[in-house]
């Protein structure tokens, strides 16, 4: 018996072909062998892999637990390292200051004569560190030292075995001491009148001339008032004044380059900037003094005081060139890196720090306290209270919940007024930390996060107690130190690292083995399937020839359809697919037959319509222009006749009909000219000009027209004309006048009450102009429609207003021609503000040297 495969569909032949070939079985038994043996292997090698999973974790978790450690311990460590550091150094500072108080004691001493201060001083020298010579990088994005010579540094071996253990050599010290320097600027004798009767300077920084210091408008930045305080000293008692000097200010915070100061629109001049170590080796110095004074007396009389101006550069050199971390000194701070020292006084104020613009200081000017670096809250309060800022910050709650949540005042950024008083600094938390270590006289330290970085900050109390000082339990002020967590760290992370290789190294050995062992029982599933294979190779060859014809079948019919689809595609209409046979394939050649035949006739009637409508388009277009044209001459003509009869009009109600026939003449000549311009758009028959054109008087000339309008109706035009706004371009000047009458003449039309700002500027390469008025505003729901043409009287406006409705469309059109686009924003009651953008074009400017 023949089996008829033509009427059989093509889920039925591959159900015949499975059930001939009995794949089911063969599949089921080679998945149940395949499965016993995987499961056995399976098995194996998850318990490897759980054995060496936990193997791996429990090495790890020892590792993460001493790297823990570790940390902890070098936390601990470098704690006490760092506090001893910063005791040690206000320690110091303590012991120079004392010093001074032994110089001043022993001047008091000596008789008043030029000769003897002389000699006093000429003996008073301190060594400082040279920074070295800087300049720009070539790159321009940083400083560096100007090469120098140096000298190799010495290997050193240890010269007996038993002490190579741990064996460890430092070079020299190359951050050394070396300049001579003044340590007073000047030591002067004060009359008790408060007249300087002697005076011997060092470094010409102060003035030489006597003075009369009673009056603090003498004295250094008009700051001084040690004359009153000097009055009310006993002999063997000494006067110490707080740091004066000028504020030095800075505009940019950071390393000063030329790409910075261009990004803050101000010229690179470093030298006019505050010096900030190696973000501006080459800046304005902060140059304070302390004054030391005690009376002079002689015969238990006293006859006068002498003084001492010790250079302020000798305190800020206790903490310039100190670090927190193994390289322990530096010729120049970076505070870039938050690795460094610095001083505040009694009164939580800056008074050493790498970035001179962060001392506190005095204005010249005044003799008043420079303002200091507010946060933004602070900054507003103060002006809005009117005050005097000292009198203002007398009101002011110290450390007023500070927060690195709160921003300084962008004004004093801005102004370069960036001194430090801890006090009102509610931005920088840290700063109550350092008051509650020191308020007791103490020291310590805290863990702070600032500026996205861990950093341990240590800070200690000075203990010196002369003068003034000697009634707080903070003496002098107080050192502080700050330095950045990570580097301490270091060490421990390098061990963790080193531990988690050796797991790594561990849990790749685990994995080799696990592949042998896996290898193994791949192969014995290999020779299962061996096995399995032999009696089933008759069925697959059958499979594969069955398979092998089937997929040719269906292949060529599929492709026969492809390449059908094809043809028509392609535009023959006439193609019809071939009656393959009865199948499922069969009656879907048939029913893409069908579909053809459909195509073909739509697009029969498509191209007929087509061409139809463009008949009618040319038509309708040529008839408007036609039709405009033949409208003009008449409306021109009635123009002119009832300008004639305006003008001789011999009584005032003919004058007033000729005014109302002149007006709608008007009106409608600038109907047809839109409707002309509308026309010969949709045709493609507006051309551009492209001329040059004098720019600002025209957007002027429009001003003034449509001013005079907006007076009638009691209205104001303002006009914004950006200083960017070129003398001269290239362009349509007719077409951009239209442009601007249109959005000009709605507004002022629109708008019953207020005014209308009309502006322009340059932007981009374009020219962006805008119209702003106060008039009724538009639904959001006819913002577009108003641009579609005829639609202003009946969309959303009344006929009090006229118009042809024609004027926004134009509009539209015409910016679109120029290569622009027209946005509108508005809302009911609250005005409208039109804006369009055409291309900018500039016309070119001569080459030096061509002749014009």
């Amino acid at each position: 018996m023949r089996i008829k495969f033509d009427g059989l569909g093509i889920r039925a032949k591959l159900l015949l072909l499975f059930v001939v070939i009995k794949v089911v079985p063969l599949i089921l038994l080679a998945l149940l062998a395949w499965e016993g043996v995987s499961q056995l292997g399976g098995g194996l090698a998850e318990r490897i892999s759980t054995l060496a999973e936990q193997v791996r974790k429990a090495v790890a978790d020892m590792g993460d637990t001493f790297a823990q450690e570790s940390m902890a311990a070098l936390d601990e460590r470098a704690r006490e390292e760092l506090e001893r550091l910063t005791t040690d150094t206000a320690r110091a500072i303590a012991d120079f200051l004392y010093d001074r108080d032994r110089d001043v004691l022993l001047a008091a001493q000596l008789a008043p004569s030029e000769e003897n201060y002389r000699l006093f001083v000429a003996n008073r020298f301190r060594k400082l560190v040279d920074q070295g010579e800087w300049g720009l990088s070539p790159d321009g994005t940083a400083w560096v030292q100007k090469a120098t010579v140096r000298a190799a540094d010495a290997a050193v071996a240890p010269g007996n075995a038993e002490n190579r253990q741990s064996f460890h050599y430092r070079p020299p010290e190359r951050v050394l001491r070396t300049v001579e320097t003044p340590l007073y600027h000047e030591i002067t004798f004060v009359g008790l009148d408060g007249r300087e009767r002697l005076k011997v300077s060092q470094t010409g920084v102060l003035p030489a001339d006597l003075r009369d210091v009673s009056d603090p408008a003498n004295t250094w930045c008009k700051a001084e008032t040690y004359f009153q305080a000097l009055r009310k000293l006993k002999p063997g008692q000494i006067y110490v004044s707080e740091v004066i000097g000028p504020y030095v200010p800075s505009r940019i915070i950071g390393t000063l380059t030329p790409e910075r100061a261009r990004s803050l629109g101000i010229a690179f001049e470093p030298e006019k900037e505050a010096y900030a170590g190696r973000e501006n080796p080459l800046g304005k110095r902060f140059q304070g003094i302390v004054r030391w004074a005690t009376p002079v007396t002689r015969d238990g009389h006293i006859i006068g005081y002498v003084t001492l101006a010790l250079d302020h550069t000798h305190l800020m050199s206790f903490t310039d060139h100190l670090l927190p971390t193994a390289e322990r000194y530096s010729a120049i701070a970076d505070a870039a890196n938050g690795n460094y020292a610095f001083i505040w006084d009694h009164l939580d104020r800056n008074i050493a720090h790498p970035r001179h613009h962060s001392i506190v200081g005095f204005d010249p000017q005044t003799g008043e306290r420079a303002v200091p670096w507010l946060e933004q809250g602070l900054y507003d309060a103060w002006q809005r209270s009117a005050l005097p800022l000292r009198a203002f910050l007398d009101t002011v709650k110290p450390f007023d919940a500070q927060s690195r949540e709160k921003k300084p005042a962008a004004e004093l950024t801005r102004a370069g007024l960036l001194g430090l008083e801890c006090r009102y600094l509610n931005f920088a938390p840290q700063c109550q930390g350092w008051h509650d270590l020191t308020q007791h006289g103490g020291s310590g330290s805290f863990l702070i996060l600032w500026s996205g970085v861990w950093k341990l900050t240590t800070a200690a109390a000075i203990p010196y107690y002369t003068g003034q000082y000697a009634d707080t339990p903070r003496g002098f002020g107080y050192v502080t130190i700050g330095a950045n967590v990570d580097d301490f760290h270091e060490p421990a992370r390098n061990t963790a690292r080193l531990i988690g290789h050796k797991v790594e190294a561990f849990s790749e050995r685990v994995k080799r083995e696990q592949a042998v062992l896996q290898a193994l029982i791949e192969g014995a599933m290999a020779r299962t399937a061996i096995s399995l294979s032999a009696s089933t190779l008759v069925m697959v060859v059958l499979v594969i020839g069955i398979a092998i014809w089937l997929a040719s079948m269906l292949t060529r019919r599929v492709t026969d359809m492809t390449a059908g689809l094809t043809r028509i595609e392609a535009g023959d209409f006439d193609y019809r697919f071939p009656q393959g046979g009865k199948d499922e394939l069969g009656r879907l050649n048939e029913a893409l037959n069908k579909m053809a035949d459909s195509v073909s006739e739509s697009f029969k009637r498509l191209d007929e319509a087509r061409r139809q409508a463009e008949d009618n388009s040319r038509m309708k277009s040529d008839f408007v222009a036609s039709m405009s044209h033949e409208l003009r001459t008449p409306l021109n003509g009635i123009l002119g006749f009832a300008e004639l009869i305006r003008a001789d009009a011999p009584s005032d109600d003919i004058r007033e009909q000729a005014e109302i026939i002149y007006h709608s003449g008007q009106h409608l000549l600038a109907l047809v000219n839109d409707i002309l311009d509308l026309a010969k758009i949709e045709a493609g028959q507006m051309n551009l000009a492209a001329t040059p054109f004098a720019l600002r008087p025209l957007l002027q000339q429009l001003a003034d027209l449509h001013g005079q309008s907006a007076r009638q109706k009691g209205l104001t035009l303002s006009v914004e004309f950006s200083p960017d706004l070129p003398d001269t371009c290239i362009g349509d000047p007719t077409r951009l006048r239209q442009v601007i009458n249109n959005l000009l003449g709605n507004a002022v039309k629109f708008t019953r009450e207020g005014g209308i700002v009309f502006s322009a500027r340059a932007q981009d390469g374009r020219l962006v102009v805008g119209v702003r008025d106060t008039g009724p505003g538009i639904e959001p729901a006819l913002q577009e429609v108003i641009f579609e043409r005829f639609r202003q009287a009946s969309a959303f406006s009344t006929r009090e207003h006229g118009g042809s409705g024609l004027g926004l469309a134009l509009v539209r059109e015409v910016v679109a021609l120029m290569g622009g686009a027209v946005r509108l924003e508005s809302a009911p009651r609250q005005g409208s503000y039109f804006e369009f953008w055409v291309p900018l074009v500039m016309p070119e400017k001569p080459q030096p040297g061509s002749s014009t």
